[in-house]
């Protein structure tokens, strides 16, 4: 799997886990519930920051290694 693919790849898993920690739960009975969803959320907030910094960051070394490969063609 390329970095671009993983990069998607937790993208989505952020948001299927921001969904997953939205839905209601009026049938639960335990705050416990409610603190995996708390930590569900957590980490689907994490996951999407480290993988939206990874994309900017390979966006600007893909651009760098291709300014370098340009100057080495001239």
């Amino acid at each position: 799997m390329g970095c671009h693919q993983h990069i998607a790849s937790a993208l989505h898993l952020s948001s299927e886990l921001l969904k997953l920690s939205n839905e209601p739960r009026e049938d639960c009975e335990h705050d416990g519930c409610l603190l995996l969803d708390g930590v569900a959320r957590d980490c689907a907030w994490k996951i999407r920051q480290v993988a939206l910094q990874w994309r900017a960051d390979l966006t600007a070394l893909n651009g760098i290694e291709e300014k370098k490969l340009t100057e080495v063609e001239r």
